[in-house]
């Protein structure tokens, strides 16, 4: 299954707005800054998940975008379905044609069924709870010592 890279902006940006939830509203500049996503893209993709109800924008100087619900109650696959196109929320990439064997078909057809309930299973508060925090960038040539209580110990 692939996903489209509006998808995939659009997975992050509301990763990023459930990061900050409680915290008032992002701008989309911020954004795109912290998840590296182009500003105009981003904001074509922020305005379809305002559109169907996922995010909700606050105007003014101290304004932005927050999520509509809370982020344990947004489901990835209304965000797929929303960014996707409602039939293509989990599409498969297998186009139907003369050559095309019947079984292979009907399997992709389940695969896609599949994927669909494991999307429907999961909210964005389960993506970030799955989702690593950003490694620590390391700028050195020398690994950290691991500490055992208040000494280091040479490797």
């Amino acid at each position: 299954m692939r996903v489209s890279m509006k998808t995939e902006y659009g997975v992050r940006a509301l990763c990023e707005l459930a990061r900050s939830e409680g915290g008032g509203p992002v701008q989309s500049a911020e954004i795109a800054r912290r998840q590296r996503v182009p500003g105009p893209f981003l904001d074509q993709v922020l305005m379809t998940l305002r559109r169907a109800g996922l995010v909700r924008s606050v105007r003014g100087p101290h304004g932005g975008h927050l999520l509509s619900r809370p982020a344990a109650e947004i489901r990835l696959d209304e965000v797929i379905g929303c960014l996707e196109g409602g039939s293509a929320a989990a599409g498969s990439d297998l186009q139907a044609g003369p050559a095309t064997l019947p079984a292979l078909e009907r399997l992709a057809r389940e695969a896609e069924l599949a994927a669909r309930r494991v999307f429907a299973a999961h909210t964005l508060a389960d993506l970030l709870r799955l989702q690593p925090e950003e490694s620590p960038v390391f700028h050195g040539i020398f690994k950290p010592l691991p500490v055992r209580g208040r000494r280091a110990v040479r490797a």
